[in-house]
């Protein structure tokens, strides 16, 4: 039988030698004056007292799975655009992981017999993905471009938005009596730079083959 891959984030364990060390001896203890009729003194409660702040935390980054099965197949990072169009409407233009060296690079898919295609932006040589697990077919992927302005396609994606759903991983990290909330601020790190058709400059950028998400986010600012 055939067993799905996962994506996991990448995190790193500190691993911490433990060190001898002597306690100090604890001070001895001291009878204590009581002035009778004095008032009992009230404790004020410390920090560790106050109930702990209820928010909601990313446990691992968000994903694309298939939507039949629910199989991991992309990161959302690796979204390069959500302004294509596939089959069934709406599609994502996603880029092929950092370092990967296979014929799918993407996981958990299968990848067809590769075959000339006319599409709206013109003549490609595409080839049908599908979901390793259940066979639902997720999109194609761009093997070659007639034209020179297509070429950034070449080794992407195209995911269809009503075959594949985003995945959001959140955990509740701390509990607390009122229940958890989502904090709005939590996902402003988190935010996914995508690839702008419209923007001429980016055009050029991804045309030379020189994009990159960084550069982009401090010039949308």
């Amino acid at each position: 039988p055939m067993f799905p891959l996962y994506l996991l984030p990448s995190f790193s364990l500190p691993f911490r030698r433990r060190r001898a060390s002597i306690s100090p001896a604890a001070p001895p203890v001291t009878a204590q004056a009581i002035t009778y009729g004095s008032p009992p003194q009230s404790k004020k409660p410390g920090p560790a007292a106050l109930p702990p702040s209820s928010r909601l935390s990313r446990a691992q980054p968000d994903t694309l799975r298939c939507g039949t099965c629910s199989t991991d197949v992309a990161f959302s990072s690796q979204i390069v655009s959500k302004g294509f169009t596939g089959r069934h409407g709406r599609a994502y233009l996603v880029a092929a992981a950092p370092g990967s060296v296979t014929e799918a690079d993407l996981i958990n898919i299968r990848v067809g017999r590769s075959e000339n295609r006319q599409l709206v932006t013109g003549a490609h040589v595409v080839a049908d993905i599908s979901c390793a697990m259940c066979g639902t077919k997720l999109g194609w992927k761009y093997v070659d471009a007639r034209e020179s302005a297509q070429k950034y396609k070449v080794g992407k994606f195209i995911l269809e938005t009503q075959r594949v759903v985003a995945h959001h991983g959140w955990e509740e990290a701390a509990a607390a009596s009122g229940g958890g909330s989502r904090n709005g601020d939590d996902d402003s790190g988190d935010e996914v730079i995508v690839f702008d058709s419209d923007d001429s400059d980016e055009c050029e950028d991804i045309f030379a083959g020189v994009w990159d998400a960084d550069v982009v986010a401090k010039r949308r600012r």
